[in-house]
């Protein structure tokens, strides 16, 4: 007799377990809602970094631009976070060509070979639209001012290093 008591008495005390934590709110919302991870920003995290760092963004459909003085260049810069917030990228509008077809051979090649040299920037073509355009790509995980300033001013220096294989834009 003293068995079954002791098997009941071990299912009751179970199930109250089970109940109190199913019906504990404080339980519950830790279980359901995933703490975000430090150093993913979201939209509004991304706008107050760039305005603490002086860049005066201005909202996008998709993003934030800045624009960035460096001599006599101003670099206009597209900051955009992915749809899954895993990666924050940046493009820049390098120009309009007309007549795709009127560039030669080599100096698409050129654009193409210089992307080992500056990746993680990476030169890229939208023929619908007929613009020439460097993106970069970046983890969106542990960003700091520090870590998206360097990043800015080294896909800056790609845009001015790289200038004389994108001339032939508008």
């Amino acid at each position: 007799m003293t068995r079954f008591r002791s098997v009941w008495l071990t299912r009751l005390l179970a199930i109250t377990f089970c109940c109190a934590i199913g019906f504990s709110p404080r339980v519950h919302s830790q279980a359901s809602a995933p703490a975000a991870a430090p150093g993913v920003l979201a939209d509004a995290g991304l706008r107050t970094m760039l305005d603490g760092m002086g860049y005066e963004p201005k909202p996008l459909s998709k993003g934030f631009l800045i624009a960035v003085k460096r001599g006599t260049w101003t670099l206009n810069i597209q900051i955009v976070i992915s749809s899954n917030s895993e990666r924050i990228g940046m493009n820049a509008n390098l120009g309009l060509v007309e007549n795709p077809d009127s560039i030669t051979a080599a100096q698409w090649k050129a654009l193409l070979v210089s992307n080992g040299d500056i990746d993680p920037s990476a030169f890229y073509f939208d023929a619908s639209l007929k613009k020439l355009y460097l993106h970069r790509v970046m983890d969106n995980r542990g960003m700091t001012p520090a870590i998206l300033r360097a990043q800015i001013e080294n896909f800056c220096a790609n845009m001015m290093d790289t200038e004389e294989l994108w001339k032939f834009t508008k």
